[in-house]
């Protein structure tokens, strides 16, 4: 089954088609990449203090979560394993990322085709999927 893009925005609801500026955000590019029904999410609020985090996500009245985010968020609230923070500057064909370390700081930047960031995606899924065998 494949993915599902993003349609609209996820906080006003206004139709992808209608956004400038939504570049990567919009994450088409990064679906085809994923196996099965594994798709990119956002948050849509996260507030930090002294290492608490709190994580606002919105919905329309009347609205319910999809089962990804539902895990997603579950996952969260029970505490991950791991956070890897890839700090992602670009557009929908040409990025530059870099991982953020634990001092927050991003010691060097990799310029790629976001085909490239999508294989790096896909790498660190299975990396993830095999450490929780």
């Amino acid at each position: 089954m494949a993915n599902e893009p993003l349609r609209t925005c996820p906080t006003c609801a206004t139709p992808v088609s209608e956004t400038k500026g939504l570049g990567l955000r919009d994450y088409r590019w990064l679906s085809p990449f994923l196996p099965g029904r594994v798709a990119p999410s956002d948050l849509d609020s996260v507030l930090e203090r002294n290492g608490h985090f709190l994580v606002m996500e919105t919905k329309p009245p009347g609205a319910s979560l999809n089962m990804g985010q539902r895990i997603m968020l579950k996952n969260l609230v029970r505490g991950p394993k791991s956070v890897d923070v890839w700090v992602v500057w670009g557009d929908e064909t040409s990025v530059e990322v870099g991982a953020m370390d634990r001092q927050g700081e991003i010691p060097f930047v990799d310029k790629m085709k976001t085909e490239r960031l999508a294989e790096k995606a896909v790498q660190w899924l299975d990396r993830a999927t095999k450490e929780d065998k």
